[in-house]
């Protein structure tokens, strides 16, 4: 999705007259977990389902590790 808004939005940079007004650049879309991203950088391993833990064990996935899986 920030890949498409960027290419959507160099398009629009690129098409602009130069006397026109450049639109503003596309915010990337919020993801689980961004928002705290700053606290888990400092906890490196700390997943409680890592990729050794078996399936069915540990509180699920994190959103910080869903984040790092689609971000």
């Amino acid at each position: 999705m920030d890949h498409l808004a960027v290419a959507n939005w160099m398009f629009v940079c690129v098409n602009t007259g130069e006397d026109g007004d450049t639109p503003e650049a596309p915010k990337p879309v919020p993801r689980p977990g961004n928002e705290d991203e700053d606290e888990d950088e400092g906890r490196e391993g700390a997943d409680r389902n890592g990729p050794n833990t078996p399936a069915g064990e540990g509180e699920g996935v994190s959103p910080h590790a869903i984040a790092r899986f689609f971000g």
